[in-house]
């Protein structure tokens, strides 16, 4: 990032993601979760430092406050698996998710996301959870007008959860940082999974009678993992295929679920 310029279109892009989500917030909201994408309380702060010509240094330490391995607050979900890369809205009424929502929020820490094996279980321990989780971190937090909390939550990428504690200021996690494998350049089975992606679309909007268009991210990625991840992210699945995916460390194997997955569904 240079200038302002980098800085809105970061913004503009949050705010038409969070839309397509039926998240919406204003150009100036956008603006503020941008500025604490960046560690920053608000606009007025990131707008000194990309004047000071400081954002660069600020991003190499968001990078490396990412791989810190340890103890955080954590949540549990079983409804719907998010994935590295994207920011998503979080509705909770449990209160200990609170606690830890809250807990993260306000210290400006991250958070731990475990996927539940099951919704059954009150109070979710180590077993109760699946291994590979999520790391993210609290965007913005507010409490609806039907007494649920809605959380705006940025997602790292995945982690090991080696423990998950129920404790009274709520849940906590140990993790270790996975590390994923670097991608190959596969270039055929990228192209090849676009294009059943915009089948895919296709279908969907057809009773609308519009013609899709990939949208820009999607035409300009080339990484077979993050283009899995975010197509993941974009399709209906079953929870049980997400699960799958999102426990896949090998970037090419999990395009090619993915690819695998859009076939079947078409």
């Amino acid at each position: 990032m240079r200038d302002f310029r980098d800085a809105k279109a970061m913004a503009r892009t949050l705010r038409a993601s969070l839309t397509a989500k039926t998240v919406t917030i204003s150009h100036s909201e956008s603006l503020e979760l941008v500025s604490k994408m960046f560690g920053l309380a608000n606009w007025n702060a990131l707008s000194a430092q990309i004047q000071a010509g400081r954002v660069e240094p600020l991003v190499a330490a968001a990078a490396h406050a990412m791989k810190a391995a340890g103890r955080h607050p954590a949540i549990p979900i079983w409804d719907f698996v998010p994935f590295p890369g994207g920011i998503v809205p979080f509705y909770t009424n449990r209160a200990k998710t609170i606690q830890a929502l809250e807990r993260a929020f306000q210290g400006a820490r991250q958070i731990i996301v475990a996927m539940q094996r099951s919704s059954d279980i009150d109070e979710p321990g180590l077993t109760d959870v699946y291994d590979v989780g999520v790391l993210g971190s609290v965007l913005a937090l507010d409490q609806l007008a039907d007494g649920r909390w809605k959380a705006l939550v940025q997602i790292h990428r995945r982690v090991m959860i080696k423990s998950f504690i129920s404790e009274a200021a709520g849940y906590v996690a140990d993790v270790e940082i996975l590390d994923e494998r670097l991608a190959p350049d596969v270039p055929d089975l990228v192209l090849a999974t676009k294009v059943h992606f915009k089948g895919h679309l296709f279908r969907d909007s057809i009773k609308q009678g519009s013609v899709p268009q990939l949208k820009p991210p999607f035409e300009r990625v080339r990484d077979p993992g993050r283009l899995a991840d975010m197509i993941a992210s974009h399709i209906e699945l079953p929870i049980p295929d997400k699960r799958a995916l999102l426990a896949t460390l090998d970037p090419v194997r999990r395009l090619e679920s993915v690819r695998d997955l859009l076939q079947e569904v078409s």
